[in-house]
């Protein structure tokens, strides 16, 4: 022990021989620095002191290195990490103590080892199945028309289209190529198209890769939802799979109503839902300039970015998931041209990221307009860039000309 140190060691404690032995002891083994006793930055505990930066007492009094801690923001002490539990509280992650969750079962709900209060079941699409008693994502569940319900177990009374939400989401990949998935919902009303071919025919004919339900929303005697599989986003590819099939042309090539939608998922590899949203959210006012006759409707209501994101209900324009996000305000899908169509659209949206609502604009004054020249004449067109503006004004407060 160097001189310098044992000097300053008898001055902090005063020249009282014990402290300074219990001080050697914890200097050598690596609790405390000399730097953090001079300056006080310790504390004491038994037979050693601890420096305050890498050392926490915990509710038992012991003593853990802070990477073998967690701090409970519940009861607002330190627990052993292995006591540590994930709580998802709304949009926010807080971690508490096994003690202080088991106090309070009756606000969470567990699974997939975290637990979940009421607001973050709904933003993580968590649904309780009665005949599970837990539970389980949506895409794995059955909802019971009427009933109001969910299970696990499917209705084996379904002749021609399964349950609201009726199983989990398939994935189709090509090569690999893409860091982007996309899916799609295709709402219709169309009974001779929904009765042609039974549920367990469709399905097998799909090769089990697309699900056909009831929706709420829909028509009992007509309607049903297509659910894609998410595809790895190549378009040729994709058009590939889906033209070639006679009964998947049949079906989104069918009739449609008002109440029909045509939502479409996006996601990317390495980015959560909120994180993408930001990327691609300056096209948002072009969202709306194109589907413009839903901006106002109660399933798909028009926002400003930041409430989107910060409000982030389940029955707004864009629905922001934790692994995607959701293109709601999307009108129903005329046929297999127009969904071809929708797709190029958001891949060069993809192609040409931008969170700034100008420069989607001029984007889509200049690199878009090849694509939507497809759709729209000269004066439509122009209509549609007018719109951009209009929606920028009311829901950005930016006027862009």
């Amino acid at each position: 022990m160097r001189l310098s140190v044992l000097r300053t060691l008898y001055e902090v404690f005063n020249d009282d021989r014990e402290k300074v032995q219990r001080a050697i002891s914890s200097l050598e083994n690596g609790d405390v620095s000399i730097q953090e006793i001079e300056s006080g930055e310790y504390f004491s505990h038994e037979d050693g002191y601890y420096s305050c930066e890498d050392y926490v007492t915990t509710e038992n009094g012991d003593v853990l290195h802070r990477d073998d801690a967690f701090y409970c923001n519940g009861y607002e002490e330190y627990y052993h990490e292995d006591d540590m539990v994930t709580v998802y509280e709304d949009g926010d992650t807080n971690y508490y103590s096994r003690q202080w969750i088991e106090n309070r079962t009756d606000d969470y709900a567990f699974y997939e080892g975290e637990w979940y209060d009421n607001s973050a079941q709904q933003r993580y699409c968590l649904v309780w199945a009665q005949d599970m008693n837990q539970l389980i994502h949506e895409d794995c569940a059955y909802y019971h028309d009427g009933d109001g319900w969910y299970s696990y177990e499917p209705d084996e009374t379904e002749e021609y289209v399964r349950g609201y939400h009726n199983g989990s989401y398939q994935s189709i990949n090509f090569d690999n190529k893409s860091k982007y998935r996309i899916g799609y919902e295709i709402e219709k009303e169309d009974s001779e198209v929904l009765e042609s071919i039974n549920i367990q025919d469709f399905e097998s004919n799909t090769d089990y890769k697309w699900r056909k339900e009831k929706d709420g929303s829909l028509d009992d005697d007509s309607g049903y939802e297509l659910i894609s599989p998410t595809f790895e986003f190549n378009i040729d590819k994709i058009f590939e799979h889906i033209e070639s099939n006679d009964v998947l042309v049949e079906h989104i090539n069918a009739k449609y109503s008002t109440s029909c939608g045509g939502h479409i998922h996006l996601s990317e590899k390495n980015l959560n839902g909120e994180q993408l949203f930001e990327k691609i959210k300056g096209y948002t006012p072009l969202l709306y300039a194109l589907y413009y006759g839903r901006v106002d409707k109660n399933f798909c209501k028009g926002k400003a970015n930041k409430d989107l994101a910060y409000e982030n209900e389940k029955y707004q324009a864009i629905k922001i998931h934790h692994d995607r996000v959701e293109f709601r305000i999307i009108s129903a899908v005329i046929n297999v041209k127009t969904l071809k169509w929708r797709t190029k659209l958001l891949m060069m949206i993809l192609q040409n990221p931008t969170h700034d609502v100008i420069r989607a604009y001029y984007n889509v004054d200049t690199k878009f307009t090849k694509l939507l020249k497809q759709t729209y004449t000269d004066s439509k067109l122009v209509d549609l860039k007018e719109r951009f503006i209009k929606f920028t004004k009311q829901f950005e407060g930016i006027d862009i000309k």
